[in-house]
C-alpha cells in the first residue's frame, strides 16, 4: 500500500470534531475599522512626537504608563508577592526623602528632574501594585488592615479623586497633571505602603531608630552649615547634578531673616521651616526610643542627642519648630501618664500626671505670654511681625476667593490663584490650610484635614487603652501627626508630606495591630468582662522599660 493511501485511511479513522459556533464581538466584526483607527493614532502620535517631542516629552509617555498598568493588571495570580522588595524600597525611599537634597538632580531637557526620591518612589509604587495584582492573600491582608479605620482610606481616595477632577479646573493643566502624578506616588502610594509595611512586626521600631539616626545626620549638617553660613556641598556639586535654576541658586545661597540678618539653618531641606518641620516629626520617636528601650546605652545616647537637635531647632529661627518641640514634650508626658495609669493601678504617679495635665498645659500657655524667652520662641518678636502680618493678609485675600469658587482652582494652583507677592518679589502662600481650600475646594479641604483629625482621635483613643509591643508606637505616630496638623497652619511646602502620609498609614496599621492584640489578650483573674481591664506591667519610667 502506498504511503498516500495509508495516511488517507488513518485520517478517515479519526472521528470528526464538531465545530462550536461563537458570535464575534464588536472588535472582531469591525476589525478593519479598529485597524484603521490604530494606524491613524500611530501616525498622529509619531508626527506629534517628531514635531514637539523634544520639547514636551512627558505627555507622550502616557501610553507607556497605560501599557505598564495593563501588564501589571494582566499578571497571573500567585501567593508569592514581592513583599521583601516592598519593605526594602520603603526604607530606601525614606532615606532618599530625608537625607538627599531634592534639588541635586539630573536635569534633562524637557523632562522633570531625575531625583533620588523619584528613582525610589516610582519602583516602590509599582512594587505595591504588583503585590496587589498578583496575590489574593496580600489583598485580603490589606483589606483587613484598612478596615481598622475605614474613614481614613476612604478620605485618602476621595482626596485623590477630587485632585484628579480639579485638573480640569486648572489654568495650567500641564502643571496640575504633573503635580497629580507626584501626589499619586508621594501621598496616596506612601499611605498604602505605610499601612502594610509599618504594621509588620518591628518595622515601626526600625522606622523610629531610622528617624533618630536621620535627625542626628541633619543636625550634624546643620552644625557645619552654621559655621560657614551655607550648606556644606555648595560649590562642590558635580556638573551632572547642578541644576541651573533660580530657586536652586537661592537655596544654595542660604537665607536670613530680613529684620535681624541672622542666618537660618536649613540643612538638606529647601527651607529652614522644612528642617524644623522634620525635627518636629522625629522628636516624638526619639523620646519614645529613650523611654521604651531596656538598654541603658541607647537611652543615654537618645538623651544626649536631644540638646543638639534643640540647638539646631533654635538656629532655624522658626517659631513653629519650637511649637513642635513643646507639643512633643507636653503630649508625650500626657500619653506616658495615661498609660502609666492604665498599666499600674496601684501607682499614684500616672493618675497625678493625667489629672493635673489640664493645669500643667494651661500654665505653660500662660507662661508663653509672660516669660520673655518662651514668649519670643512661641509668639515671636518684632522681627517676625512681618510674616505674621503677611499670613493675615493672605487669609483676608484668600477666604473670599474660596467662598466665590468653592469647587477649587486646580491642584497646585493655590499660590498662583492667591497672587500674593512677598517683599522679595516671589509669589508665595504660607499656610497650607488656605492652599488646600484654594486648590481642592471646600470639600477637598474638609476631607484632607479630616483624615488627619480622625487618625489623631483614633490613635489617642487606642493609646488610652494602653497597647503593648509595636502598637505602643502609636504614641509617637499620633504626636507627630498632631505636630504636622499644627505646622500646616503656617507652612505650605510639601517637602515632608510623604513622611506624613506614611505615618498616616502607619497609624491605621498600628490601630489594627492594637485591636488584634487586645482581642487575643487573655483576661486576668480580676477581669470579669473585658481583656482591657486585666492588670498589666507598668510603663517605663526613666529607669524602667515598657514591655516589649
Amino acid at each position: 500500500m502506498s504511503l498516500f493511501r495509508q495516511r488517507t485511511r488513518e485520517r478517515a479513522l479519526v472521528p470528526p470534531v464538531l465545530a462550536t459556533y461563537a458570535r464575534p464581538n464588536w472588535i472582531q466584526r469591525h476589525r478593519m475599522l479598529c485597524l484603521a483607527v490604530l494606524l491613524g493614532f500611530a501616525f498622529v502620535y509619531s508626527a506629534a512626537f517628531t514635531l514637539i517631542g523634544r520639547f514636551m516629552p512627558m505627555p507622550f509617555m502616557t501610553p507607556l504608563a497605560l501599557m505598564l498598568g495593563l501588564v501589571v493588571w494582566m499578571l497571573p495570580e500567585n501567593d508569592r508577592p514581592p513583599t521583601r522588595a516592598l519593605e526594602r524600597l520603603t526604607f530606601a525611599y525614606i532615606v532618599a526623602l530625608l537625607c538627599w537634597p531634592d534639588y541635586l538632580a539630573v536635569a534633562l531637557p524637557g523632562l522633570p528632574w531625575i531625583t533620588l526620591l523619584r528613582l525610589t518612589g516610582f519602583p516602590l509604587v509599582i512594587t505595591l501594585l504588583l503585590c496587589v495584582s498578583v496575590s489574593p492573600t496580600f489583598r485580603a491582608e490589606m483589606k483587613d488592615r484598612l478596615s481598622a479605620v475605614p474613614a481614613i482610606w476612604k478620605c485618602v481616595l476621595a482626596v485623590t479623586i477630587i485632585a484628579l477632577f480639579s485638573i480640569a479646573l486648572s489654568e495650567d493643566v500641564s502643571a496640575s497633571a504633573s503635580r497629580f502624578v507626584v501626589m499619586l506616588v508621594n501621598w496616596t502610594g506612601a499611605f498604602f505602603v505605610g499601612v502594610y509595611v509599618l504594621s509588620l512586626p518591628r518595622r515601626i521600631e526600625w522606622l523610629g531608630y531610622l528617624l533618630w539616626g536621620i535627625a542626628i545626620y541633619v543636625t550634624a549638617v546643620g552644625f557645619q552649615e552654621w559655621r560657614f553660613s551655607h550648606v556644606p556641598w555648595a560649590g562642590h556639586i558635580p556638573s551632572f547634578l547642578a541644576v541651573q535654576d533660580e530657586s536652586v541658586m537661592r537655596i544654595l545661597a542660604g537665607s536670613a531673616r530680613a529684620a535681624t540678618g541672622i542666618y537660618r539653618v536649613q540643612s538638606k531641606f529647601t527651607t529652614s521651616i522644612g528642617l524644623a518641620e522634620f525635627l518636629s516629626l522625629a522628636l516624638p520617636f526619639i523620646l519614645h526610643v529613650m523611654v521604651r528601650t531596656q538598654r541603658t546605652g541607647v537611652r543615654l545616647a537618645a538623651l544626649a542627642s536631644i540638646p543638639p537637635i534643640i540647638w539646631v531647632l533654635v538656629k532655624t529661627d522658626s517659631r513653629i519648630g519650637m511649637v513642635g518641640l513643646f507639643l512633643s514634650l507636653l503630649f508625650y508626658a500626657l500619653a506616658w501618664g495615661a498609660m502609666r495609669w492604665r498599666f499600674d493601678k496601684g501607682s499614684l504617679f500616672g493618675p497625678a500626671v493625667t489629672l493635673a495635665y489640664p493645669a500643667i498645659f494651661t500654665g505653660f500657655i500662660i507662661a508663653t505670654f509672660f516669660v520673655g524667652r518662651l514668649r519670643n520662641s512661641v509668639w515671636g518678636t518684632g522681627a517676625t511681625a512681618a510674616s505674621t502680618q503677611s499670613r493675615r493678609m493672605m487669609y483676608e485675600m484668600g477666604i473670599p476667593m474660596v467662598l466665590k469658587n468653592p469647587q477649587g482652582h486646580g491642584l497646585g494652583m493655590g499660590g498662583r490663584t492667591l497672587g500674593f507677592v512677598n517683599p522679595a518679589g516671589t509669589m508665595t502662600i504660607d499656610t497650607y490650610y488656605l492652599a488646600v481650600a484654594l486648590e481642592l475646594g471646600l470639600l477637598g479641604f474638609f476631607l484632607y484635614f479630616g483624615m488627619f483629625l480622625v487618625a489623631i482621635f483614633q490613635g489617642a483613643k487606642t493609646v488610652w487603652r494602653a497597647p503593648t509591643g509595636d502598637a505602643l508606637y502609636l504614641v509617637p505616630v499620633t504626636i507627630a501627626l498632631t505636630n504636622f496638623f499644627v505646622i500646616k497652619s503656617v507652612f505650605s511646602q510639601l517637602e515632608n508630606h510623604p513622611l506624613a502620609f506614611m505615618l498616616l498609614g502607619a497609624s491605621v496599621g498600628l490601630i489594627w495591630r492594637a485591636r488584634r492584640e487586645e482581642a487575643a489578650r487573655p483576661a486576668g483573674p480580676d477581669a470579669a468582662t473585658s481583656p482591657a481591664t486585666a492588670p498589666r506591667p507598668a510603663p517605663a519610667l526613666p529607669g524602667r522599660a515598657l514591655p516589649a
